[in-house]
């Protein structure tokens, strides 16, 4: 009897060690070097880069607090928002299967997109990040030893707790997604002057000059005219809507047939805004053109062009954007909206 209750005893000890131990080393007996992908303090990352194949994309915070992509355009802040969430907030949910660990670690090195995390200015955290698993669980990962940048030992099931999405979708390599979409980002008292052409009616064209001190005058292009009976809260409330404005999405699907025939047509309207340091931001609209005819217009033939949404070239040419009318179009109004409306009296 006495053996028995000793070896029960002993039992219910070793039991709690064990148990003990698998709590206190991260779900089992895997060194905890091996899952610790998470970044404790995000604020101090001022530096990501992802590879894949032949594709870098660097993402950098500079000095004056704004990030970068490859040193050239402003980040998209909702993309890097994501993706700092999800270093922030990775978590193991459970290592690859034996079975699978060399097949996983070998498409996540030939086919993953490896990650280099900076902190002041100092690398301190590598991994290749894969794909979802076959049951949508999680995302193969596995880190890398910031030494080498070697593959560690084990590839893990990763995931957001609480999250159901693609982990891996926030670490994209497409350079343009990671664009910031800003077409018009001004402070109205930095703003020199705004030029509205308009090709199709030139007669609607106009300028207006800020004189300082609340002082602005509309010209009309064609004649030179200046507008009289100004409408001071009208032109603020204009200049406040260039305070930001952003495009939906790049046009990335042209054929070179169909840019030649956009630069060759004529643009609907043409915004040109100069800031007090002569810096100059010339925007061009086009009309999009409908890719079906399911939309019909009042005289019930189907509409050529789409009725919400224009083309437009931003930097010179350089890129090819679409934007939306409701967001748009407030900023190509006639010039008679800057001018006072009086009722008169019966």
């Amino acid at each position: 009897m006495k053996r028995n209750k000793f070896a029960i005893i002993t039992a219910i000890i070793l039991g709690s060690i064990a148990l003990w131990f698998y709590i206190h080393n991260g779900k089992g007996t895997i060194n905890e070097s091996f899952r610790n992908f998470a970044v404790a303090d995000i604020t101090t990352v001022n530096k990501i880069i992802l590879k894949k194949n032949n594709t870098t994309i660097k993402l950098e915070r500079q000095t004056s607090g704004a990030w970068t992509v490859n040193e050239k355009y402003a980040v998209n802040g909702n993309a890097l928002k994501s993706l700092l969430y999800a270093m922030k907030n990775i978590d193991v949910k459970e290592p690859i299967g034996k079975n699978a660990q060399d097949s996983i670690v070998k498409d996540l090195i030939s086919n993953g997109v490896q990650c280099e995390i900076y902190q002041n200015d100092e690398l301190t955290k590598a991994y290749y990040i894969g794909k979802q698993t076959t049951n949508n669980s999680g995302t193969s990962m596995i880190l890398m030893d910031i030494e080498t940048m070697h593959p560690s030992e084990k590839a893990f099931v990763t995931y957001i707790p609480g999250v159901e999405n693609n982990l891996a979708a926030n670490y994209f390599i497409e350079e343009r997604g990671w664009r910031d979409h800003t077409v018009f980002k001004y402070n109205p008292s930095d703003i020199k002057s705004i030029k509205m052409e308009a090709p199709l009616d030139p007669e609607g064209g106009y300028e207006i000059s800020l004189k300082g001190n609340n002082n602005y005058q509309v010209t009309i292009l064609s004649t030179k005219q200046v507008l009289n009976n100004l409408d001071t809260s009208a032109v603020k409330q204009y200049l406040s809507y260039f305070e930001q404005l952003n495009f939906e999405k790049f046009v990335s699907d042209w054929n070179p047939i169909q840019m030649d025939s956009l630069l060759k047509s004529t643009p609907l309207k043409i915004l040109t805004v100069t800031d007090n340091t002569n810096k100059i931001n010339k925007v061009q609209f086009y009309p999009l053109k409908k890719t079906n005819n399911n939309t019909l217009a009042q005289n019930g033939k189907p509409l050529k062009f789409d009725p919400e949404r224009m083309i437009a070239l931003l930097d010179n040419g350089k890129d090819i954007v679409i934007v939306k009318f409701y967001e748009f179009g407030k900023v190509m109004p006639p010039a008679n909206y800057f001018q006072k409306k009086y009722i008169k009296s019966t």
